[in-house]
């Protein structure tokens, strides 16, 4: 069993204040994502170049990133899937924004005179298919009585 050890509260401090002082280690290993992650805006500028994703492919293999081309493709298109693009959203939001705007169109003041001075219309008598009511018939006369359908596993599935 362990001895009750003490610590001295000075010791805490201390280990506290230089822990929160030490710099962020960078990992000295990536997983292929991260990887591709770390060097896309590289890649887009080779493919704004010109480059294809085969070609990117290699030249990534000579630097000891090997990755096909088609794994290249999946990991820029998700990249491209996860972070939306500030132009697609400005665009959207304008989009929206215009939209819920009321648009006011001003009417002329001899039209305004005019429409207070006509009555409204009156609403439209209904017609008179309108008030007939139709019925439709839906029983089926059979002289066969009501058979239900057989189960399955009966002699009539085998």
């Amino acid at each position: 069993m362990p001895k009750n050890i003490r610590v001295q509260k000075s010791s805490i401090d201390d280990a506290i204040s230089t822990f929160g002082n030490l710099p962020s280690k960078a990992p000295s290993d990536y997983s292929l994502r991260e990887a591709i992650g770390q060097i896309l805006p590289a890649i887009k500028d080779l493919m704004n170049k010109g480059y294809n994703l085969d070609e990117i492919s290699k030249l990534l293999a000579q630097k000891n990133i090997a990755i096909s081309s088609t794994t290249l493709k999946q990991y820029i298109r998700d990249f491209d899937n996860s972070q939306p693009e500030p132009s697609k959203q400005s665009k959207q939001s304008k989009q929206s924004k215009q939209s819920k705007q009321s648009k006011v169109i001003p009417l002329p003041v001899a039209a305004i005179e005019e429409s207070q001075e006509t009555p409204p219309p009156k609403a439209a008598k209904k017609s008179a298919a309108k008030d007939k009511e139709v019925t439709v018939d839906r029983t089926v006369e059979t002289d066969a009585p009501y058979k239900s359908p057989p189960k399955a596993g009966s002699e009539q599935f085998k």
